[in-house]
Formats: structure tokens, sequence, C-alpha cells
């Protein structure tokens, strides 16, 4: 039996109340072309104190520097994704700034005063991508350290990212390692509601073809 017009309408009602919930519970919700899909709004996340001040090098191998002589200390993985924006349509153009610690938790910043973690010369530690077509984009790096925050407070290992794209509001996120147990208690994370922090915990569950293990992070960018 056909369901009708009344039942096709009070569906169309539902979907939109649905979706509004959504916005006012925190804007975590886009609306989609199709009546009922949805994307979820990456969570956002503090910037942190170590944005770097001197920018060189912004390639997207963070595990060799120009002019140095061999690669980054630690263990190299590639990072992919898509940005998406208003009606997870990809974000062509996006810039994409990321920085992160050394494997051994430092910043080459000139505010992390961890003396005793050494800077690596050979890591870049800062990369500035810009998503193709297809709003893909793509980085080799290391798992960064994880370091202390404060005497009770210790980090787990993250990648800082800072987002720019036409006709939307900037994010500003942090991407962590699947199955730390760090994570369990990091304060920033703790911030993030339950389901959604495994928007920002990713798995390097498979290889490339150079065997290195590979992640991939996908980032949704609220319009406006």
């Amino acid at each position: 039996m056909n369901a009708g017009p009344d039942s096709d309408r009070s569906t169309r009602i539902l979907s939109r109340r649905l979706v509004l919930a959504g916005l006012a519970s925190g804007g975590t919700i886009v609306a989609a072309g199709p009546v009922g899909a949805a994307c979820a709004l990456t969570p956002r996340q503090p910037e942190g104190p170590f944005y770097p001040v001197a920018i060189g090098e912004a390639d997207g191998d963070l595990t060799r520097v120009s002019g140095a002589g061999g690669r980054a200390d630690g263990t190299v993985i590639e990072v992919t994704g898509r940005v998406l924006g208003a009606g997870c349509r990809p974000l062509p153009g996006c810039v994409i700034e990321l920085w992160q610690a050394n494997r051994h938790g430092r910043y080459d910043h000139p505010g992390d005063r961890q003396h005793t973690r050494p800077l690596d010369p050979n890591f870049q530690g800062y990369a500035r991508l810009v998503a193709d077509k297809d709003g893909a984009y793509r980085f080799v790096t290391i798992v960064p350290g994880a370091y202390p925050a404060s005497r009770y407070w210790m980090r787990p290992p993250h990648i800082h990212f800072r987002l720019r794209a036409a006709g939307h509001r900037p994010l500003t996120t942090q991407m962590y390692f699947a199955g730390n147990p760090l994570n369990d208690s990091d304060r920033l994370l703790a911030q993030v509601p339950p389901d959604r922090r495994a928007a920002l915990e990713v798995a390097f569950d498979r290889r490339t073809a150079d065997n290195i293990p590979a992640g991939s992070f996908d980032m949704t960018l609220a319009a406006g």
C-alpha cells in the first residue's frame, strides 16, 4: 500500500525538525541535498600556544627538510582525507594548515621550553596544503610524541589543524591517534561529546604502497 501524500509531508516535516534540533543543540548538523541526509560537523578544538612563529618550508612532507641530510626521527605515517562543507559537498581550494610536536614531544617554537626534549633538525613540523578539486588532501609526517601540559596532565599524540574556505566558518581542531591510552584522560578531548570523539580519532590500519601506516581524517566545516 502506498503511504500517500499526507505521510510524505509528515516525513519531510520530521526531517526538517531533526536538522533544526541538531543545529540548536550546538550546530553539529549540516543539511544535505536529499531529505534526511546530513553531515556531522567536525568538533572544534583549541589552537594551542605553539602555532609556528616563522614559517619556512611548508610542503606536504614533514619528514624531510630542504638542505638537511636525513629524515625525521620517528614512525613515518601518511594522512589523507577530504574537506567537506554545506550539503556534504567537497571544498576545493580550502587552505589547510597543520602543525605538531616531533617524536620527542617538542614543538619547534620559542614558547616550548621543554629543553630536556630535543629538537629534530630533519623534522619540518608544519605544512600548508590546498584541497584539490575533490576536497582531498594528503601529507606525510611522523607520529608526534606525548608531552606534559602540566604536572598532572600528559597530552596524547595529536596534530593541530586550521582550515579556511570561502563561504564557510574557519575550523580549528586536533587529530588524535585511535587506541592511544592517553586519549581517555586528555582534558581537551574530554570536552568533546562521547558520541563525537571518534570523529577526531584516526586508526592507522592500512598500508601505502611503500608500506607506510596510513589513516584518513575527513573534516566538515560549517557554512557562514
